[in-house]
């Protein structure tokens, strides 16, 4: 009796449908998981007449100043001190940090002028400001 030898390149199928089924629930997951973590602190940008939409925003350090005083690293709350070393630790990662300071409209010159001096201390000299365009 003589048997019948297959060669691996005849008739091998995969079913891709389990991987594309996995691939549609991880892709759902991180949208979901995206939105909650993508949780700002709640300030009230300022309009400016002259204010521009920057080409470029990825990559930037966020640091919120709210109108009672307080810093935010990215969703972290901090002194001026944390803020400090936070931005050292950053910019010694990246000596060329590009630096997003969103402000509260009614948050008052002396604070701002404490984030622009905590940012001239560490090296860090690209700061935008964030304001809507009128």
């Amino acid at each position: 009796m003589k048997l019948e030898q297959k060669t691996l390149g005849d008739d091998l199928e995969l079913d891709m449908s389990p991987m594309i089924d996995m691939v549609f629930l991880l892709l759902i997951f991180f949208i979901v998981a995206s939105q909650v973590i993508d949780e700002k602190p709640k300030v009230g940008i300022p309009a400016a007449a002259f204010a521009k939409v920057p080409e470029d925003t990825t990559g930037r350090l966020m640091v919120t100043v709210t109108k009672d005083g307080k810093f935010f690293v990215g969703q972290i709350p901090v002194t001026l001190e944390q803020l400090k070393e936070q931005l050292g630790i950053a910019i010694e990662a990246d000596e060329n940090l590009r630096i997003l300071i969103r402000s509260d409209g009614e948050t008052r010159y002396k604070i701002n002028e404490k984030v622009m001096i905590a940012c001239a201390e560490v090296g860090a000299t690209d700061l935008i400001y964030s304001a809507f365009e009128e």
